[in-house]
Order: structure tokens, then C-alpha cells, then sequence
């Protein structure tokens, strides 16, 4: 997927120049404020990202803007490391980073799980998190707009329902974010 390559050189970037990190969070900044209220985000929540990627722009703004613990995995092993180092000269050695596959993690120790739009396949993680994942818990699911949809992992169906959503702007790829909440199982025991 060339989306994917594209983020991945403008992180590259955004690792290397402070300038280029700030414009970029810019574009994020206003999105995971949205997500944050949208899921009621507060410093007691222990969030999940799915996807962070080499430069975790939503697993930062979401510690700085809520004070949230924050875990940020990616089934990228160099792309963990960069991260890592990225964080580190950053200072925000305090969120966690690991290399995983985001639909074979224990989900238990977290309220709430947020989907970035590159995780692939997005159905069969997604279906992991909610059958898996403590009854109650919070996911955030970004979906693309209709014009970009293609771009991304190429069996999203796009569309999704969920318990509410927040719109976002008309220059982002992102259309709406989605809330789920993690539903009580026949036959599975509540943790």
C-alpha cells in the first residue's frame, strides 16, 4: 500500500526535523482532542495504539492531552525501534512501545484501544479487540474518507456503527472516528 510508504517517509522526517514533527502534529492535534473527549480519555485510562508506526503522533498527543498511560505497538520491527529512540529523545520514555501483532495481544490490561487507519487486516483485528478485549472497553476505530478508502488496507470494508462518532476536518484523510464498547459475550465471563 503506497499510503503506508508515504506516512512512513513523512515520519521519517518528522523523526529528523522538529519542524516538520511540529507541522504534522498539527494535523493530528485537533483530531485526538476529538477522540479523546469522544471516548472520555482521563488520566486513569490505560490506552492501547494499534498501528503507532515510527513516529506514534496519537499515542503522544493522547498522553499530553489527557495523562493517560499509553502503549503504542506495530508489527514493524524497525519501525518499533526508530519509535523507541524517537520517544526517547523526545523525552516520553513513559510511553510504552513493543512489537506485536495487534491481533494477537492481551487486551486485558486496558480501557481503552484505538485502531489507526494503516492496521491491516483492520476486520480481523478489530473483531480480535471486541471479542477479546474486558467488557467495557472503549475502541476507537478511525475510518477514511470515501475517496482514500482504496488506499488503506484493502479489505476494510469502510463504513462502521458504532455507539457514536466524531466527524473530522474536510483537509484530513480521516472522515470519522468511531467508538465501540466492547460488549458482554454469551458465555464469556465478564473481566
Amino acid at each position: 500500500m503506497w499510503i503506508t510508504r508515504v506516512t512512513r517517509q513523512i515520519e521519517q522526517l518528522a523523526v529528523k526535523s522538529r519542524l516538520v514533527y511540529a507541522a504534522v502534529s498539527l494535523y493530528y492535534r485537533e483530531m485526538v482532542r476529538r477522540e479523546a473527549e469522544l471516548a472520555a480519555i482521563g488520566p486513569e485510562d490505560r490506552v492501547l495504539c494499534i498501528g503507532g508506526g515510527i513516529c506514534p503522533y496519537t499515542a503522544i498527543l493522547l498522553h499530553e492531552l489527557t495523562g493517560a498511560a499509553v502503549t503504542v505497538i506495530d508489527n514493524d520491527r524497525g519501525c518499533v525501534e526508530q519509535c523507541c529512540r524517537f520517544l526517547t529523545r523526545l523525552g516520553l520514555a513513559g510511553i510504552g512501545v513493543h512489537w506485536a501483532d495487534g491481533a494477537a495481544v492481551d487486551y486485558r490490561d486496558y480501557t481503552v484501544i484505538h485502531l489507526a487507519m494503516q492496521v491491516c487486516p483492520r476486520e480481523e483485528v478489530l473483531s480480535r479487540v471486541l471479542t477479546h478485549a474486558p467488557q467495557g472497553t472503549r475502541v476507537l476505530v478511525r475510518v477514511p474518507k470515501g475517496c482514500v478508502q482504496g488506499l488503506y488496507c484493502p479489505s476494510s470494508s469502510g463504513q462502521l456503527v458504532g455507539e457514536s462518532r466524531v466527524q473530522h476536518s474536510v483537509l484530513s484523510n480521516v472522515d470519522y472516528t468511531s467508538i465501540l464498547v466492547v460488549p458482554k459475550l454469551p458465555g464469556r465471563l465478564a473481566v
